[in-house]
């Protein structure tokens, strides 16, 4: 029927004209920003999942920061007992020298002046070592890592727990100005020097843990992003086919439009 009151053809023509106008935005929304989800109502159990999904990376991302610091702390004593154990390397020379016959007290004055000052380089040393005006050398040092996104996860513990001053040692009061006590020395020397090695071992050990925990959280973030971009990644292609579709169908209703308005117009001269 013939109607001028209502031009249902053009009313229709302004729905799909509308339902394909908000299609074509949201697919130019999501070709823009990459992303499939642009607001809840793209996808409200897609975005709840991501959501989810963000809060664990992150975590796992703080995880790996929490490796990275402990590493540097590990690597930051691990440097201490470096010059440590080369001094004391120094040290041993010295004293061999001294406890020989072939040099006399006069000579062995001078070698203890230079054996007196690596005692208190040694000291100095272990006061320098420090993270954030935190010692790590002084036998004090025992920290927690947290390097795991799941909360009931057993953190790693970080122990220094050896005082490598000169006192620590056991070389505080030692001394080369004769050649018994600088037999003595060396014995005390030696010593030092295992505790110090054992020190570094096991300092060595606490970082290659922490190597292998920065490698896994890599796994786990990689793995997290891929699962992550399958909720959030736009398909490119698809859209670029969506819009090429949409762009057809708002021709086609634009289309349908002009010709309803042109029908009605038509049958209002009619009444001319």
């Amino acid at each position: 029927m013939a109607s001028i009151n209502t031009n249902m053809s053009a009313t229709l023509a302004v729905s799909n004209l509308n339902k394909t106008t908000d299609e074509m935005t949201s697919v130019l929304t999501a070709m823009s920003s990459g992303k499939a989800i642009n607001s809840a109502s793209d996808d409200a159990a897609g975005l709840a999942v991501y959501t989810a999904m963000s809060v664990d990376y992150a975590a796992w991302e703080q995880a790996g920061d929490n490796a990275e610091v402990a590493t540097a702390i590990l690597e930051t004593a691990d440097g201490g007992l470096s010059e440590i154990a080369d001094i004391l390397e120094r040290m041993y020379e010295l004293a061999s020298q001294a406890s020989s016959g072939s040099v006399t007290d006069t000579e062995r004055a001078y070698l203890d002046d230079e054996f007196q000052e690596l005692i208190s380089q040694v000291d100095s040393i272990v006061e320098s070592t420090t993270y954030f005006d935190t010692s790590l050398l002084d036998g004090t040092y025992d920290e927690n890592f947290t390097v795991s996104a799941d909360a009931s996860a057993t953190a790693i513990s970080v122990t220094i727990g050896t005082d490598y001053d000169s006192t620590g040692l056991g070389i505080a009061a030692a001394d080369v100005t004769t050649s018994t006590t600088a037999a003595s020395a060396l014995t005390l020397i030696e010593t030092a020097i295992e505790t110090v090695s054992a020190g570094r071992a096991s300092v060595g050990a606490m970082m290659s843990r922490f190597d292998y925990a920065a490698g896994n959280i890599e796994t786990a973030k990689t793995n997290l992003e891929s699962a992550m971009s399958v909720y959030m990644d736009a398909d490119i292609a698809q859209l670029s086919a969506d819009q090429t579709e949409l762009g057809v169908k708002m021709d086609s209703a634009i289309q349908a439009l002009s010709v309803s308005n042109e029908n009605l117009e038509k049958l209002s001269r009619l009444l001319s």
